[in-house]
């Protein structure tokens, strides 16, 4: 999924078996650059919350989830955005999300 222009699937996918993983990953982006300063958690189906990882400098972040449907809320200072995602095994969502 892209909106805003960001190159998403930059993170090395090395040593993780695609075949077994529901990877969910991408870059928040705000104001048309990487946010490098912020978190990307992730929400159950019942907007729990269930993992948070930081951003990396590029605005990159990964999960490896079960299967099914999930939240992503990226969290920048001042700003949030939430994204809704459905993940499998053996696929890669990459997702561009915006905080504005």
């Amino acid at each position: 999924m892209s909106s805003c222009g960001a190159v998403v699937g930059g993170v090395s996918l090395d040593r993780i078996d695609i075949a077994t993983q529901a990877v969910i990953q991408g870059v928040v982006s705000r104001d048309n650059q990487p946010a490098s300063v912020g978190y990307a958690r992730l929400h159950d189906t019942h907007d729990e919350f269930v993992a948070e990882v930081p951003l990396s400098t590029k605005g990159e972040f990964r999960f490896l989830a079960a299967p099914g449907q999930w939240t992503v809320v990226a969290l920048v200072p001042g700003e949030a955005s939430r994204t809704d995602v459905a993940a499998q095994f053996g696929s890669i969502t990459d997702l561009d999300i915006c905080v504005n």
